[in-house]
């Protein structure tokens, strides 16, 4: 993949990460939103994580 594609998708699990916390404290501890930001932020790092030439 190409590099600057897997930047993106590190910026975007970064987003979602901090997302994740901002929503849980944010939405009266609501943990169904928080498993989809939680979710969201997994997938973008497996991606990522996963994605080497």
């Amino acid at each position: 993949m190409d590099p600057k594609i897997r930047n993106i998708f590190m910026v975007l699990f970064m987003l979602a990460f901090v997302g994740t916390i901002i929503v849980y404290f944010s939405s009266n501890q609501d943990m169904k939103l928080t498993w989809y930001f939680g979710g969201a932020a997994i997938l973008f790092y497996l991606i990522f994580r996963f994605s080497k030439k």
